[in-house]
């Protein structure tokens, strides 16, 4: 795990210890605000430390798992188009088929019938 992802997860695991200390502790309004001055002191502190790198390898880091993410999602849209277009395929290839026997019947039925009519006007020439 990188410095920055520790750092960030600090920052965040602060913010909400933060948040909910303020919603249960039972101080008055004027130390309340000073409590929440101090944090964002101490937030603003450990901000101010981060180097120019921290902040340029967290935010590379962060930008290669959303690239990782987005290249998933059109694989997997992908994956879904190419499965719904070989479906459309196989249905269309069997409709085809159909198709082709209905109608190829009559007419392997007439070349059948006119080969037997020319096998039998041979057969009467002999």
């Amino acid at each position: 795990m990188s410095r920055h992802s520790g750092l960030s997860k600090f920052v965040v695991g602060a913010g909400i210890g933060f948040g909910v200390g303020l919603l249960v502790a039972a101080k008055s309004g004027k130390e309340t605000r000073k409590d929440i001055k101090e944090k964002f002191e101490e937030l603003e502190e450990k901000i101010k430390n981060l180097s120019y790198d921290d902040l340029k390898d967290g935010a590379i880091e962060k930008l290669d798992e959303l690239k990782l993410k987005i290249n998933e999602l059109d694989q997997d849209k992908a994956s879904e188009i190419i499965k719904e277009k070989i479906k459309d395929i196989k249905e269309k290839l069997t409709e085809l088929s159909k198709y082709i026997k209905k109608k190829s019947s009559p007419v392997v039925k007439n070349m059948i019938s006119e080969i037997n009519t020319k096998l039998d006007l041979l057969s009467d020439d002999d």
